[in-house]
């Protein structure tokens, strides 16, 4: 049942994001990508994943936002969130407005597989 999970992956990084849909659609995940905050915020109103991945540090809002967005809408939705910088209080404000889990990146494709299978089985 996890297999078929619906994620959510939101970074501005589009060749990262096209990498991990293409990487995960292969561990058999439904994926869908977005690309700044407004976008991501469409999606979680129109597809209702069932588990969201978001960078923490877009162009147009943080990711603290969307996890606020996500929490507000999908309470029980896993959060993973990820940055390339290790920015004091980001991670723990992100945790705090609730994400599950908080990534540093780069993040290889092994470490976010478990990752997302520990997510969803909770």
């Amino acid at each position: 049942m996890a297999a078929q999970a619906k994620i959510l992956i939101v970074d501005d990084e589009r060749d990262l994001v096209d990498a991990y849909v293409r990487l995960l659609e292969r561990s058999g995940y439904r994926c869908v990508g977005a690309f700044d905050a407004n976008q991501a915020i469409q999606m979680i109103d129109a597809e209702s994943p069932d588990l969201v991945i978001t960078d923490l540090s877009l162009p147009d809002n943080s990711g603290v936002e969307i996890v606020r967005r996500v929490r507000a809408k999908l309470p029980v939705t896993p959060i993973i969130v990820m940055s390339g910088h290790n920015t004091p209080g980001l991670h723990e404000a992100a945790q705090a407005a609730g994400a599950h889990i908080s990534l540093l990146k780069p993040v290889s494709i092994a470490e976010l597989r478990r990752v997302i299978g520990e997510a969803l089985a909770r």
